[in-house]
């Protein structure tokens, strides 16, 4: 293809709104799975050594601040913007992407849905104790929930990175179906 046909033949807008829904789906769930990804790889690894009060007062400060617009933008956006992508895309027939893109917003929602249901009721027994100086066995706090925390964090990270993995492929497929449109 020539830089001048390139020129003479621009992507349609529709097309190119499904492209730009479907890359902001893939920035939001990427920078989700990297979230995940920091606290199975980093975080959590990082904790495994201090004691317990310590343990408890950082993800209850974690747990606070990560409760702000711009990280609810991207978890619930992810997935929100992820079904308008699948809608758009169904509409100009991308058949094969949209198959990709919704194989990629069921893991978002996989994703969601593990947090919602495991780490979150974690997070809030963490929050529930209360000054960690005051807790009269943090030990046992800790015991029932740091393995748990780690094991909704790691399938979380498996389901949002595999999401993205998806959501990937359909960008490529729908790159290469409207270069040969």
């Amino acid at each position: 293809m020539t830089e001048q046909s390139i020129i003479s033949h621009p992507t349609p807008r529709p097309t190119r709104t499904a492209a730009v829904l479907l890359g902001a789906t893939l920035l939001t769930t990427g920078l989700v799975a990297g979230v995940y990804f920091c606290f199975a790889v980093a975080i959590m690894p990082g904790l495994a050594d201090v004691d317990d009060r310590t343990f408890i007062d950082f993800l209850q400060h974690v747990n606070k601040r990560i409760e702000n617009p711009v990280f609810f933008a991207c978890f619930f956006g992810a997935p929100i913007l992820g079904v308008i992508s699948i809608v758009r895309t169904r509409k100009l027939g991308h058949t094969e992407a949209n198959r990709w893109i919704i194989a990629g917003v069921a893991l978002a929602f996989l994703g969601m849905l593990i947090t919602m249901g495991g780490n979150i009721p974690l997070n809030n027994k963490i929050e529930d104790a209360g000054n960690p100086a005051e807790i009269a066995d943090p030990a046992k706090l800790r015991d029932d929930v740091e393995n748990a925390w780690i094991a909704w964090n790691i399938a979380r990270t498996l389901a949002a990175t595999a999401a993205l993995a998806t959501l990937t492929r359909a960008v490529h497929i729908l790159a290469r179906t409207t270069r040969t449109s």
